[in-house]
């Protein structure tokens, strides 16, 4: 079976805009680990079903945004655009 980080790799080389979702589901596994939060807890907090949180973490599913979004918040996280051509006080966040 192949590791998160296998499946990052690869979609690093084939498709760019689904490694950046996938290096956010990593930051979201991270964050959930912390806190010591089962899939089933952070289903709870957000109201994404557990299922769902296992196929995103197993590389199983590609999240929607919108799931990003109450994932993040359920976690207690911010997910931010930083434009490096501007100072960060004028960056956007999302949530």
């Amino acid at each position: 079976m192949k590791t998160f980080n296998d499946l990052r790799e690869e979609l690093k080389q084939e498709d760019p805009m689904d490694y950046i979702i996938m290096e956010i589901v990593g930051k979201l596994m991270a964050a959930r680990d912390r806190q010591k939060l089962s899939q089933r807890a952070l289903s709870k907090k957000s109201g994404i079903p557990q299922k769902t949180i296992s196929r995103i973490e197993t590389g199983k599913d590609i999240p929607q945004l919108k799931t990003l979004l109450k994932l993040a918040s359920a976690l207690g996280l911010e997910l931010t655009m930083i434009d490096s051509n501007v100072k960060k006080e004028h960056s956007a966040t999302l949530i």
